[in-house]
């Protein structure tokens, strides 16, 4: 059971990730209280820095100064603290084909993440002392523990229960991944995987190889890959499988380099190959890797429930297959379980040493952010110079637009944390118009051809729609399902090749205003599905006030824009 709530307001705990996809949250005794990208208030995508903007966004959000904060928690402990621009990122990956990359890679890093375990950590403090914050003790947290401790912290089903925990990604503390059993303050290190064995490493590298920017655009090649024919996923994932195996609880290369400097042999074992093979290979890879990982795990613990944290892990279609194994009971990644959720998990571990094991609770949200201000949201509108309204039920007249197959955008409530919008940063549309998708990426998105949109479908209906005998839970889409029959004609929502796709599952209560306009979509139609993709310019963070909103709005083809209570349309 969990404790009652406390009746006094604790110090709060700031939680800090300083690097790539940059980020900030803060809180108490009572839980998180707000939580922000730096991303989402410079304007740079993916922002890789010191996020000094977030940090004062929180502070100011709970009305707290330097006094007010027990502590700073930053998670991880080897800090690549300077700031990275897109371009920078791109060219550290071809760097690698020069006599000094290869000397910095084989040499330079290993004996950096040996003998300069605290890298950064001295500037990180440099920062926080400019912005007032440097008498505040500060508590550098080990990069897959943090991971680890977002999964369990923020997913566990009560305080004593015990979890399987899986961490995976690129790097992180000189480790790629590790694997642990969880339970209320009991945390056993079963295994972990060495950075020069990672198989995000490779995902990332195939991804740069393949010309699309590493650490933002594997999710494409996730996207291209079931258009391939079986047969030649098969055939081509052997050419990764050369480089990288399971071995127990563990991943080792067969490499003679590291798993993260295998760019040239890439380029030479892929040329000539089709793209969509390619693709198709490397994920197929990518999940015998984790399913065979995972079922090894599950049988040295004999523990189904299992938790998942780190980049890897927003691979949907690779938690599709793990949660597909026999003896897994639950299975769920963490919400946008990239670097970006570092803050949380630091904040959970501090939470958890300061106020105790069984004051921490998971999440019921992740509508972390910035709620919009009525007054600075009415100025907005007023002076935009579209049509304004302020219907009496907002759900029924979001509704009648989608009925009519006009996509609406949507700025409402408190901001999503995270990669993935839902429905509060989003733009709406009914899937069973089948044009939409070109509309859409017309209209505002841009998106590449083979790219899919995603559904939300009310929760107590989504065994009409999805096969999920599981029950397993997708609040956040951080899971791909089978479609049944009915849904393939939603197809607008639903990946063309191999017909699943990517759910939202809105569970009762977690999000009134976005059921108040499924309930209406539904007396209209009868489907409890909706299409949802994020609010957003191409390349741009996802917007965050109503002026952006506003913008977004008139540099593109949208016609319907729900701000706050008003309904905004083009002339």
């Amino acid at each position: 059971m969990w404790p009652p709530r406390s009746k006094h307001l604790s110090k709060f705990i700031l939680g800090v990730h300083v690097g790539h996809n940059s980020a900030a949250c803060i809180g108490d005794a009572d839980g998180l209280r707000f939580a922000i990208q730096e991303e989402r208030l410079n304007g740079e995508k993916n922002y890789w820095g010191f996020p000094e903007a977030a940090i004062k966004a929180c502070l100011a959000h709970v009305g707290a100064r330097a006094g007010d904060l027990a502590c700073i928690a930053v998670g991880s402990r080897f800090i690549l603290h300077r700031y990275h621009s897109r371009e920078d990122v791109v060219a550290s990956y071809e760097k690698q084909r020069t006599p000094m990359g290869f000397i910095r890679n084989a040499v330079g890093v290993p004996l950096a993440l040996t003998f300069m375990k605290t890298h950064g950590q001295p500037e990180v403090k440099r920062h926080l002392a400019r912005i007032g914050l440097g008498e505040v003790p500060t508590e550098f947290h080990d990069h897959h523990r943090t991971h680890a401790a977002t999964a369990y912290y923020g997913l566990r089903r009560d305080p004593d229960s015990s979890h399987v925990v899986l961490s995976c990604d690129g790097s992180g503390d000189h480790l790629s991944g590790s694997v642990r059993v969880w339970s209320g303050s009991e945390e056993q290190v079963l295994s972990t995987i060495a950075d020069s064995d990672s198989l995000g490493a490779i995902y990332g590298l195939v991804t740069h190889a393949m010309g699309f920017t590493p650490l933002e655009h594997e999710y494409k090649l996730m996207g291209m890959a079931p258009y391939a024919a079986p047969k030649y996923a098969e055939e081509h994932a052997r050419i990764f499988e050369n480089y990288l195996a399971v071995e127990g609880l563990t991943f080792k290369r067969k490499t003679t380099l590291p798993t993260y400097m295998l760019l040239e042999r890439i380029l030479e074992d892929i040329q000539g190959k089709r793209f969509d093979n390619v693709c198709a290979g490397l994920q197929r890879f990518a999940e015998e890797m984790l399913v065979k990982w995972t079922g090894n795990v599950l049988r040295k613990t004999g523990n189904g429930r299992v938790v998942a944290a780190g980049g890897v892990f927003m691979n949907v279609k690779a938690n599709k297959a793990i949660a597909a194994l026999d003896g897994v009971e639950s299975f769920e990644a963490f919400p946008s379980c990239g670097d970006e959720t570092l803050a949380m998990g630091a904040f959970w571990l501090e939470a958890a040493k300061r106020f105790g094991n069984d004051a921490v609770r998971p999440l019921t949200h992740f509508y972390l952010g910035d709620d919009l201000d009525p007054a600075e949201t009415q100025r907005a509108v007023e002076g935009s110079g579209f049509v304004v309204s302020k219907p009496a039920d907002m759900g029924a007249s979001v509704a009648d637009l989608l009925v009519k197959g006009q996509p609406v955008a949507r700025c409402a409530g408190r901001m999503e944390f995270g990669a993935r919008a839902l429905c509060n940063r989003s733009i709406l549309a009914d899937p069973k118009n089948q044009d939409v998708v070109r509309v859409i990426n017309q209209m505002v998105k841009k998106r590449d051809f083979w790219m899919p949109f995603a559904p939300v479908v009310l929760a107590e209906r989504q065994h009409e729609y999805l096969k999920n005998d599981k029950r397993l839970k997708s609040p956040y889409m951080m899971m791909t399902f089978d479609t049944r029959a009915n849904f393939t004609d939603m197809i607008a929502a639903v990946h063309n090749a191999d017909l699943t796709c990517r759910a939202q599952l809105l569970e009762k209560g977690q999000n009134p205003q976005v059921e108040a306009i499924m309930n209406a979509f539904i007396q209209r139609t009868g489907r409890a599905v909706l299409l949802n993709t994020s609010f957003n310019l191409h390349g741009f963070p996802i917007v965050r006030t109503a002026k952006e909103a506003l913008y977004v709005f008139q540099n593109s083809g949208l016609e319907h824009l729900q701000v706050g209570d008003f309904l905004v349309a083009k002339r």
